[in-house]
């Protein structure tokens, strides 16, 4: 009988500990706000999101002021603007808009149909740096999806958000129980030991295969964006797909190790 129910907590924290990596990941890094701004922060380095933003920059910037977008003071500006540690600094609060955007609920009245970046202040810093004295009162939009319901709609993920939370800490929980009970009851507390990472390097496969998923998905979802908005989209989706694999691929190394501890104690107490 002992060896039927640790048998059986063994394969729900099996199932349990597949689940709660992944779902733990997307709640820390994409669905709480600190750990969206954390993921998407280092897309400020990336040349494509620069070059863009200082494009959109530059010609907001020009028009805002009646100079022309080429002009040998507004370009160089935003492009040297986009190169420094300030402009990381508000991409930080463009990116948390974003997070906002998606997880919050919408507004009354707002638009939902258009996932967009508000580079008002950004516009302004590149203005105050050409010399020019004036100041735009905004917001500059710049859309990063499509529209008529075509990209990322605002308050698209609040509620999936919601679910993602309980699901990550409930599997947690389950996961930590159940294994515990598996190894207090088992006859064999190696083997289950094994099993148990066999379920850690299991749920690193499946985060990997989520992280695909994700990527593949979210793209398709900008796919009406016009071209530069949906190569920063693609740039910034792929960020964060490799995050999740990154960690994934540290996970199951670490199964890995476990599922060696178990069968390295299985043979130890076999030969005793």
């Amino acid at each position: 009988m002992r060896t039927f129910f640790s048998g059986l907590l063994t394969v729900v924290a099996m199932v349990a500990i597949v689940l709660a990596f992944p779902s733990l990941w997307v709640k820390e890094r994409l669905v709480d706000s600190e750990g969206f701004v954390t993921t998407i922060t280092p897309m400020a380095q990336n040349e494509q999101v620069q070059d863009y933003l200082a494009s959109q920059i530059a010609e907001e910037a020009a028009e805002q002021v009646g100079i022309p977008a080429t002009s040998a003071v507004v370009e160089p500006a935003a492009r040297a603007y986009t190169h420094s540690d300030q402009f990381e600094a508000d991409f930080v609060d463009v990116v948390s808009q974003q997070h906002a955007f998606l997880f919050d609920q919408a507004p009354a009245g707002s638009d939902t149909t258009t996932m967009q970046l508000d580079i008002t202040d950004m516009v302004n810093r590149v203005i105050e740096q050409t010399g020019v004295d004036a100041r735009v009162s905004g917001p500059i939009l710049v859309p990063l999806s499509g529209s008529s319901g075509s990209g990322l709609e605002a308050g698209r993920y609040h509620e999936v958000g919601q679910q993602i939370t309980a699901m990550a800490y409930l599997s947690l929980v389950v996961a930590v129980v159940a294994g515990l009970l598996a190894l207090l009851i088992a006859r064999r507390r190696s083997t289950v030991l094994a099993w148990l990472g066999v379920g850690v390097v299991a749920s690193a496969v499946f985060a990997w295969a989520v992280a695909m998923f994700f990527a593949d998905r979210a793209k398709d979802e900008v796919e009406a964006a016009e071209e530069g908005g949906r190569e920063v989209s693609a740039v910034i989706i792929d960020g964060a797909a490799t995050d999740l694999q990154d960690l994934a691929l540290i996970v199951g190394a670490v199964g890995c190790g476990v599922v060696v501890l178990g069968i390295v104690g299985r043979l130890v107490v076999g030969r005793r």
